[in-house]
């Protein structure tokens, strides 16, 4: 028999709970925000409304923010126009912030909101506000 008391729910969060990294994309120094997709199916990138990031309290400026999936580069404002590409639930992705300076090593308080409609239901056009808060750590040396 299973002790109800000591199941664990599953971290549907948008943020997942990896370290934080410093560098740059396309020459613009930022941190790299480790995402998961936490819809229930995958998603096309045109169903990707919004991200809100901040770090220790400081919002991050969403015009440079790209979505970095499988690789490949997004801006969000390109997202709308990517039906054609999806992101699967079990793929990893980051979000590349601007970031005027590299994160201190140590632990950072991640904060944010990500906005998705769900293509599947059959009712209307609803978007889905997904909060998440996590302290996340940038290694040493990153």
């Amino acid at each position: 028999m299973v002790d109800k008391a000591k199941r664990v729910p599953k971290d549907r969060s948008f943020i997942r709970s990896d370290e934080l990294r410093n560098g740059t994309l396309e020459g613009k120094p930022g941190v790299f925000v480790p995402l998961r997709l936490p819809s229930y199916r995958a998603l096309p990138l045109s169903c990707i409304e919004k991200f809100e990031i901040s770090i220790d309290g400081k919002a991050a400026d969403s015009e440079g923010m790209r979505l970095v999936l499988n690789g490949i580069s997004h801006s969000i404002d390109s997202l709308p126009y990517k039906s054609a590409l999806f992101w699967w639930v079990f793929d990893p992705a980051e979000l590349f912030v601007p970031w005027p300076e590299p994160l201190a090593a140590g632990e950072h308080l991640v904060q944010g909101v990500m906005a998705d409609v769900e293509p599947y239901m059959t009712v209307g056009r609803f978007t889905f506000y997904y909060q998440a808060e996590k302290q996340l750590a940038v290694a040493d040396g990153i």
